[in-house]
């Protein structure tokens, strides 16, 4: 029997802990945060592009003077005798200033822009044959398909009339080919 009773007595212990933890337990809702006061973005300030730049200054070169005998001692000036004012010395030339970069003529035509990316495709398509891809590096194996799709790239864009984006497609193709280890 005191077993018994203990029993009662530690599940109505139970009970009473269970049942006050439910009573005073509450779901606490977070709380809104107030709304944050963002200020009116700034003004837009538009700045003119700057003007060209003024030519550079052309290059003047030095005029080697003559050679003079030593100086002597002047005589003392007769009254008589007019000095004449020094003839001016002449002007010095000036250099033709030499263009800032050089670029590579552009073709005049679209036929010919076709045919400068055809060969710089059938040139990149040879050099791609002279490469057997079961000999190289992983890196050298990865240039090599990263070749041939500039390749397909370049054909894509030459049949749809995109020449200036086949014609730096097409670059690269031979670039990277030409780069890669033949057999």
């Amino acid at each position: 029997m005191v077993g018994t009773v203990r029993r009662l007595l530690l599940a109505a212990a139970l009970v009473a802990l269970a049942s006050g933890g439910c009573a005073t337990a509450r779901a606490k809702t977070p709380v809104a945060p107030p709304p944050l006061d963002v200020p009116a973005p700034p003004p837009r300030i538009i700045v003119p592009p700057d003007p060209e730049p003024p030519p550079p200054p052309p290059i003047i070169t030095e005029v080697t003077p003559k050679p003079q005998a030593p100086a002597r001692r002047p005589a003392a000036p007769r009254p008589e005798t007019k000095t004449e004012a020094p003839k001016p010395a002449d002007p010095p030339t000036v250099a033709p200033a030499p263009t800032a970069t050089l670029q590579q003529a552009l073709p005049t035509t679209a036929s010919e822009a076709r045919r400068q990316v055809r060969e710089l495709l059938e040139r990149a398509k040879q050099d791609l044959k002279r490469v057997n891809p079961a000999t190289l590096t992983a890196d050298a194996k990865s240039q090599y398909d990263t070749a041939n799709r500039f390749v397909a790239q370049a054909d894509q864009a030459l049949n749809e009339g995109n020449l200036v984006f086949a014609a730096k497609v097409a670059e690269k193709a031979a670039g990277l080919a030409a780069s890669l280890p033949v057999r």
